[in-house]
């Protein structure tokens, strides 16, 4: 009996060490772009130099296209219990789809980026085609 109770709390511990440390890791957290300033705090972030002056957040959070006063565009995503950014040049293809604006990256690894903008997709679709290509 007393094994017994031995082993049930040992087996408790274990499991609330467990619990602790994934959290303390970040492990299986659901990262969200929370709004426009976090969106461009990510950019400047990921690129040196790059000041964001516009945000095109999707509805979600999980992406957000950025653009500086130049005119060139990152595109930042949820990207595991992190986030990642590329540059939107002339090799992302992108497809508006109603309120939906969907951004394939040449590498292939980083996938297809899909952002519900709701009526702002039009837009930031628009401004898609003369980026990179002078």
């Amino acid at each position: 009996m007393t094994a017994l109770i031995v082993q049930t709390g040992a087996s408790l511990v274990a499991v609330l060490f467990v619990a602790w440390l994934v959290r303390r890791l970040g492990l299986g957290a659901d990262p969200r772009i929370e709004d426009e300033g976090h969106a461009i705090r990510l950019a400047e972030e990921a690129e040196a130099g790059f000041r964001g002056i516009e945000v095109a957040r999707d509805r979600a959070g999980f992406a957000a296209i950025v653009r500086n006063a130049e005119g060139r565009m990152l595109l930042i995503r949820a990207h595991g219990s992190f986030f990642a950014a590329r540059p939107v040049d002339a090799r992302v293809i992108g497809r508006l789809d109603k309120d939906f604006l969907t951004l394939t990256m040449p590498e292939k690894m980083f996938g297809a980026v899909t952002l519900q903008l709701g009526k702002d997709a039009g837009t930031w679709a628009s401004r898609m085609r003369g980026v990179g290509r002078a």
